[in-house]
């Protein structure tokens, strides 16, 4: 019988955190979850796709293109962008970018639910900045699996409940890769599921509160 070296032990964990990481990444739930939302409130599969094809060229292709030249040319120091000081500008761009969205929704009568969830990443995105700015640096990661994971306990319980299994272990992950803190990775599931509950309720979207 072959026992594993430390070393590989430490290899396949970093690996196991990398793809937790990257399969739960913010850009990647966040697809499925408006897809889901948006055909469980009454419209078609091709809708809802079409609304989301429209989401994700306008704010996670920009971001993406911004993420990959900034690491390439110097400025962000890897992917993750894990200096709290290169983060700012991340935050500007994005909500800009979802107020450009949010815009077009609103113009093209888009589905209710999806201009709820828009308005909520706006929010979150400002309370991101101000304690990215002032405190600490959040787990986007943690913000975005919470905020989907909320999305979708409120369209489809039982698909949310069972990715809300998944956000302990991507929360480990960041903390593995030394990405983030227990606090940082609390402060965006709080931070997320607070945006997503308030504005839903605003927009008359939860039954169990008056």
């Amino acid at each position: 019988m072959t026992t594993k070296h430390p070393e590989d032990q430490i290899i396949f964990t970093d690996r196991l955190a990398e793809a937790l990481s990257n399969v739960f990444h913010p850009f990647i739930v966040v697809i499925p979850t408006m897809v889901v939302a948006i055909h469980e409130h009454g419209y078609t599969v091709l809708q809802a796709i079409l609304w989301t094809f429209l989401s994700v060229c306008v704010v996670i292709l920009p971001l993406l293109y911004l993420i990959y030249a900034g690491v390439r040319s110097g400025r962000y120091s890897d992917p993750s962008i894990s200096m709290r000081e290169q983060r700012h500008s991340l935050y500007f761009v994005a909500g800009s970018l979802l107020i450009l969205l949010l815009s077009l929704l609103i113009i093209g009568k888009a589905p209710l639910i999806l201009i709820a969830c828009l308005v909520s990443a706006v929010l979150a995105t400002l309370i991101g900045f101000l304690i990215n700015a002032r405190f600490t640096k959040l787990s986007l990661h943690s913000i975005g699996m919470a905020g989907c994971i909320t999305v979708l306990i409120l369209t489809v319980p039982e698909l949310g409940l069972a990715m809300a299994l998944f956000a302990p272990l991507v929360g480990w992950a960041r903390i593995r890769l030394r990405h983030h803190t227990p606090l940082q990775i609390l402060i965006g599931w709080t931070v997320a599921a607070f945006s997503v509950i308030l504005i839903f309720h605003r927009f008359h979207l939860l039954s169990w509160w008056p």
